[in-house]
This record gives C-alpha cells, structure tokens and sequence, in this order.
C-alpha cells in the first residue's frame, strides 16, 4: 500500500478512485486495475446518455479536452497526466452542472 506524500497526490488518488467508482457503478465488469482509454470512452458515452439536458456544445467541449489531453503512449488511467484527472473528474461528477443548479 503507497503512502500518499503531498496534497496534490491525496487529490490524484481522490479522482482515480472517484472515476474508478463511476466507471464501476455503471459497468461492473469493468476492470478493478487497468483502466484504458476504451473504458473512459464507454463510460462518457453512458454520461452523456444519462445526462441529456446539459449544454450540448459544453459537453463536446468537455470531451475533446479529455481526449486530446489522453497520452496515447500510456494507455492505463493510473498513467494519466493530472490534468487530463482533472477534466474527467470533473466531467464525471458534473461540478459545473452542480454549481448552476
């Protein structure tokens, strides 16, 4: 078990475990470990679906910058920049929709 060091790292393991828990909630075969990029596809697709009324162009928005931020090299979520965390983090709980409400 790692030890978590700074705060930026306790924030890292937060979204992983936030977007591992959304992508499990919704797909419980998915896999426990090695999240890759078709399964983050699969699971913005089922927001996207489920999430109907937001802004159409803020979503797509939200999207591009998810995947033009993915490093294609390093396909596992575990790899990912914290960046590209924070943008499907906050694509997966919705924080902006949550903020307008």
């Amino acid at each position: 078990m790692a030890t978590v060091q700074t705060a930026g790292e306790l924030r890292r393991l937060a979204q992983l475990t936030e977007i591992a828990g959304a992508l499990r909630a919704r797909f419980p075969e998915a896999p426990q470990q090695r999240i890759a990029l078709d399964d983050i596809a699969k699971l913005c697709h089922a927001l996207v679906a489920a999430r109907s009324g937001r802004d159409c162009h803020e979503v797509r928005d939200q999207i591009l910058a998810i995947v033009c931020l993915w490093d294609l090299r390093h396909d596992s979520l575990q790899e990912q920049s914290d960046e590209l965390l924070d943008c499907l983090a906050e694509f997966v709980v919705d924080k902006g929709h949550a903020q307008r409400l």
